[in-house]
């Protein structure tokens, strides 16, 4: 009877971290597709991010993409995606002084922060994206 118990206990916990593993791909998806918007800077303000691909890689979530001034050759990133506090956000960095968190607002809409490190410290330029393609 005890090995019973340990075998339905086992297949729970495995049917479990796929089915979590599944809902936080879903939410992740929702990244994919081109967005657009503007960063508070002075010079060039517009900003498009196409979010090409979102993909598991052993325990942390990766994205594919490609980020810069709108009407522009955007530069190629990989991205961090994670769950913080309930909501999916999206971070990766542009140069060694440069660096974009971004939370997932709606289905939509893409608000956060471009950082910039000034005299050791970093200082957060706001950001607001929305989506206009579903496609990359």
């Amino acid at each position: 009877m005890r090995v019973r118990a340990r075998v339905f206990a086992i297949a729970l916990a495995v049917l479990s971290a796929v089915g979590s593993a599944h809902a936080q791909d879903a939410s992740f998806q929702k990244l994919v597709g081109t967005w657009k918007g503007k960063v508070d800077v002075h010079d060039e303000p517009e900003r498009t991010l196409v979010v090409k691909s979102v993909s598991r890689e052993g325990d942390v979530w990766i994205a594919t993409v490609e980020f810069g001034p709108t009407g522009k050759p955007l530069s190629l990133f990989p991205a961090r995606v994670e769950k913080q506090g309930g909501g999916t956000m999206l971070s990766f960095p542009i140069s060694s002084t440069r660096k974009v968190e971004l939370s997932l607002v709606s289905e939509r809409e893409l608000r956060g922060l471009l950082k910039i490190s000034a005299e050791g410290s970093w200082v957060g330029r706001k950001m607001a994206l929305t989506k206009t393609s579903d496609k990359p």
